[in-house]
Formats: C-alpha cells, structure tokens, sequence
C-alpha cells in the first residue's frame, strides 16, 4: 500500500512540475480532469511501464530507458484525444540566464510542447525514484 500511495505523490508531484514550468497546458474547469491527468501517469507508472519494460526490454536497454519517455508522450497524446477541456497550447519559452548558464529562446509548437512536457514528467518521476527508492 505505501508503493503504491509513494507512486501516486510521484505522479502528483510531476504533473505540478510540468504543469508549473509549462503555462500553456490548460485543464479545463472541470476539478476531474486534474485527477484523471494525475492517475493515467500513476496507471502508467505502476502498471503499463513496468510491463513495457519486460516485453520488450532489449530496445529498453538499448534506447537507455527511453521507453518510459515514449509512454509518457503517447498518455499525453491520449489524454488530449479523449478530456475535449485538457489542452496543450504552443509555448513561447523566452529564454532564461540562470547564474550565467544562459538558455536561449524558442518557440514550441504543439507537438514539441507535449514532448517537453512528457520530458519533464519522466525526468522529474526518475529523480524522485532515485531519491525516494
């Protein structure tokens, strides 16, 4: 019961990043649509990932575990396809400098948002595992 209550934060957690640092992805009014994002990536995390990765684990070994990421992607794409309210718009980043490391500006179309976004929960879900496995 506590993996399962500690996946869950881990997918809480990751959509608030994604959804923080991202400011076009829009849910919609609806409160259920917050839960329904939050338990497709806790789904995806607990049951589909690790099944993925069983199957076809040599193209997860040599992809480095990029399959996670791929899973990611293809649950943001569902979750567009069937919650008409959730959208993810094109995002303008506008550069930042963060004590010198200076990262440049891009424009994102809608496709690259949601990749950026699927980036940002796999890497957020693979830090807190390290951290809290």
């Amino acid at each position: 019961m506590r993996h399962y209550l500690k996946q869950l934060i881990i997918a809480l957690v990751a959509f608030y990043i994604a959804y923080s640092l991202i400011p076009t992805i829009n849910l919609g009014p609806d409160p259920k649509n917050i839960l329904i994002a939050v338990g497709g990536i806790f789904l995806t995390s607990t049951a589909i990932h690790p099944i993925f990765s069983l199957v076809l684990l040599p193209i997860n070994m040599l992809t480095f575990g990029l399959l996670s990421l791929v899973l990611n992607i293809t649950l943001i794409f569902a979750l567009i396809r069937f919650l008409p309210e959730f959208v993810i718009s094109a995002y303008n980043f506008p550069g930042a400098n963060i004590e010198g490391f200076i990262i440049p500006a891009a424009n994102l179309n809608q496709i690259e948002t949601i990749i950026a976004v699927a980036i940002i929960i796999t890497i957020v879900q693979k830090v807190l595992h390290l951290i809290f496995d």
